[in-house]
Order: structure tokens, then C-alpha cells, then sequence
């Protein structure tokens, strides 16, 4: 369903709509007069439209340029809709929504099923429309809720509670033993079992060689809706609160707990036992090794309010001089 342009690529809608008919159904407002009538029949990229029936998402100040020069109809974001011409319009408070609504009926759909190739143990339950993926391994004593996804390759070890519709992507490994050691009389290190297993809420999604490590004596939770991107690493007794959203390579040291709602930029690291509060900010590369407080958006190492952090930068880039070394 990926249909070349002249500019570059686009996606084609499952059938052609008229933007009055979109608007009606996902919300937003339509400019008056013909834009109600126009027909869109694929999403492209702003630099890819090429023909009237191209929808034009323009949801960021770096593509008003191309934007202006599309000849499709303009899926605008509202802070930026006074910033194009009017005519072809549609303005909506959540642009990005609009076309994740639009194309999701052509996203590839996997079939419930386990594959001939994947390998569920005895005592392992799977749900009703569930798949396990080519090469996926299902312990016994795992629990994998009806509908969830089991990526190609993936291993889901027993102790390990997959709630509905939940997607692990290839290669992840969910429920190994996490990576505690004590210390002995005698100075060796003794491997603490962890037997708490791991819980996924429903709707959450764990991305493509993710980890994430069994608790010691209670679970590693990830709550209903949790989001992790690829490479992401999850301790053992970690708590991420429902709706967090984890980019790439973050790490997660044991027992930190992350409060519902909070977003966390690529390869942002946590200490252990930290605690974040909900709705929190945590920007990329930062390292949180306090507590962060809920609401608040932090940003560096080690991670402060975003603002303050901002002002060292500046003070420190003015103190380095125009050749990035510090005046004598």
C-alpha cells in the first residue's frame, strides 16, 4: 500500500475521502468554502506532494517551507495554522492522532497463532488470538494475554504476566534473571535469585531487543499502555507507571520507579532506587540519579530542572570562548 511519488514516498488511504467527511468523523476545523469538498487519496511527506489529493501533515516549523509549496491539503497542527495560507486547511489540535487513525487500517496485521517454528512449554498459557513469532520462545509459567504479540525471536520466561494486546517486539527478552550480587564474609559475590517474575499491563509495548529483568521477591511492573522504543533496559523490581513513554537505549537501574505519564528521552540512564514522579519530563542523555519531582522537566548530568540546566550550558559555552576553549 506504499505508493512512490515524483518527490518521494507517500501512504495510500485504504479508499478516497473528502476532507469534510475526515473532519466530521476525527474532529478539527476545515477552511470554508471548497476545502470541505476535496478529496484526499494518500498521506505524504510535506517535500512528497505532488498532486491535490495529497494530505500534508504540517506539524512542525521546519516543514512550512515545503508545506507552502505542496499542492495537497494541509493536516495543520493549530500553533502553526495562522502560519500557512488559507483555502486548504484542516486544522486540528492533534495532527500526528489524525494520521495514525488514517493509516492504521493499512499497517500490517499479524494473525493469531503460534508459529511451527516457536517453541511454547509445557504449564505456559497463551491467550485467545494471541501470535508467538517465528523462533519465539514461551517458558513455562509464562502468561501471555489474549491478543498480545509475540515479536520474532523473543523470549518470555516463566513468572512473566503479559496482559492483553500487549506487543513484544523481536529479539526482546522479558523475565530473565536480573543482575543482583552480594557480597559473602569471604569477599565472593553470591548471584541473588530473582523470583519475582514480571507483570505488563494491557496495551503495553516492550521494542524490538528490549530486556527486561525479573524482580527479586515481587515483580518488575510495567504499567497498562507503557511504551518502550528499541535497546531499552528495565532492572529487576523496576516500576514504570501506566503511559510512560521510553525512547531508544534508556537504562533503568533496580528498583527505580517512575511515575505514570512521564516521557523520557534516548538514552536517559536511572540509578538505582531513584524515584520519579508522575507526568516528569526526562530529557535525552540526561542521568537521573536523585529524586525528581512530579510535573518537572529535567535535562543533563546529574539531571536538573531543565531551565537552570540550560543556564550552566550557556555560562559554560561563554566561558569556553568562539573556539571552544576557555580565554586566558
Amino acid at each position: 500500500m506504499i505508493a512512490e511519488a515524483r518527490g518521494g514516498l507517500g501512504v495510500a488511504l485504504p479508499r478516497p475521502e473528502r476532507v469534510g467527511a475526515l473532519a466530521s468523523a476525527l474532529g478539527g476545523s476545515v477552511d470554508p468554502g471548497g476545502c470541505t469538498d476535496l478529496v484526499v487519496r494518500r498521506v505524504v511527506p510535506p517535500g512528497a506532494s505532488t498532486e491535490p489529493t495529497d494530505l500534508v501533515l504540517v506539524a512542525s516549523t521546519r516543514v512550512l517551507a515545503e508545506a507552502e509549496r505542496a499542492p495537497g491539503v494541509l493536516l495543520c497542527a493549530e500553533a502553526l495554522a495562522s502560519r500557512v495560507a488559507s483555502g486548504r486547511r484542516w486544522t486540528h489540535s492533534h495532527p500526528q492522532w489524525v494520521v495514525a487513525r488514517l493509516l492504521a487500517p493499512v499497517a500490517p496485521r499479524s494473525v493469531g497463532g503460534i508459529h511451527p517454528t516457536a517453541v511454547v512449554e509445557a504449564g505456559a498459557t497463551v491467550g485467545l488470538g494471541a501470535v508467538v513469532s517465528e523462533g519465539a520462545v514461551v517458558r513455562a509459567g509464562a502468561v501471555v494475554g489474549p491478543g498480545a504479540q509475540i515479536g520474532v525471536g523473543a523470549v518470555i520466561h516463566g513468572g512473566v504476566r503479559l496482559g492483553a494486546r500487549v506487543i513484544v517486539g523481536d529479539g526482546a527478552v522479558v523475565g530473565r534473571p536480573g543482575f543482583g550480587w552480594v557480597e559473602g564474609p569471604d569477599g565472593a559475590r553470591l548471584r541473588m535469585p530473582q523470583l519475582g517474575g514480571v507483570d505488563v499491563g494491557d496495551d503495553a509495548e516492550i521494542g524490538p531487543l528490549c530486556t527486561v529483568d525479573a524482580g527479586t521477591l515481587g515483580p518488575t511492573t510495567l504499567g497498562p499502555g507503557v511504551k518502550l522504543d528499541a535497546h531499552v533496559h528495565v532492572g529487576h523490581n523496576v516500576a514504570l507507571g501506566a503511559g510512560c513513554v521510553v525512547a531508544a537505549q534508556v537504562g533503568f537501574a533496580g528498583s527505580a520507579s517512575i511515575g505514570a505519564g512521564t516521557l523520557i528521552g534516548g538514552q536517559a540512564g536511572f540509578a538505582d532506587h531513584v524515584r520519579v514522579g508522575a507526568r516528569a519530563r526526562v530529557a535525552g542523555k540526561s542521568g537521573v540519579i536523585g529524586e525528581v519531582p512530579a510535573g518537572t522537566t529535567v535535562a543533563g548530568f546529574p539531571a536538573v530542572p531543565r531551565a537552570r540546566w540550560l543556564r550552566a550550558m550557556a555560562a559554560l559555552l561563554e566561558r569556553a570562548g568562539p573556539r571552544g576553549r576557555r580565554p586566558r
